[in-house]
């Protein structure tokens, strides 16, 4: 049977509709003659499918995130879920499952869990709302849970500022952090060949 790979990824916290409309209105560019890029976290699957089950976890949608409705949907997943599962995730996925796994009993223990760019903070350009949790009280938590925890972040992340992952590295002392440049939020990478390697190894 094949080693689990669950993949959570990023999406944009909104307080409620009218702050939406207005990332639509202020933020959002339509161009239909642009290709669409597949980042690394569209592509992990390709380098991982010979030898991983891989699923994606389900969301809403990536413009308007909220906690709850994310919630649901993660949980819709564990009866398909196996023990030493590995967990990855990106910006906000990172924010949710730690304060997911805070907040409740994972069905399961967790071999390796990934924190790509993690988001514990608002910022003065985006808030968590919804999604934010206590920093102070989630390590027990989630060490019970997880095995093993990676910390990726880039120093020139232009969204999450890199600092939050220092902090974050603070509260998890045993935790691999992986210090990148020019990489910004990972978003405009077409591979990330680093976490292909820790999965594996």
């Amino acid at each position: 049977m094949k080693q689990q790979v669950i993949f959570i990824t990023w999406a944009t916290p909104k307080e409620n509709y009218e702050s939406y409309y207005k990332y639509l209105r202020e933020r959002v560019e339509y161009n239909p003659y642009e290709d669409e890029f597949l980042n690394w976290n569209k592509t992990l699957w390709e380098k991982l499918w010979d030898e991983y089950e891989y699923l994606r976890s389900p969301s809403c949608t990536e413009k308007f995130a909220d906690y709850e409705a994310w919630k649901i949907l993660f949980e819709k997943m564990f009866p398909y879920i196996r023990e030493d599962v590995i967990i990855a995730t990106t910006s906000l996925g990172s924010t949710f499952i730690l304060k997911y796994i805070w907040e409740n009993e994972f069905p399961v223990r967790i071999k390796k869990l990934f924190l790509v760019a993690p988001a514990i903070a608002g910022t003065g350009n985006e808030w968590l709302w919804s999604f934010e949790f206590d920093l102070e009280h989630v390590y027990n938590r989630v060490s019970r849970w997880s095995k093993q925890i990676y910390i990726y972040h880039s120093q020139d992340d232009n969204v999450v500022p890199y600092e939050q992952s220092l902090r974050l590295k603070q509260y998890f002392p045993e935790s691999i952090f992986r210090d990148f440049y020019n990489k910004w939020h990972f978003y405009k990478e077409s591979e990330l060949p680093q976490i292909v390697e820790d999965i594996k190894s």
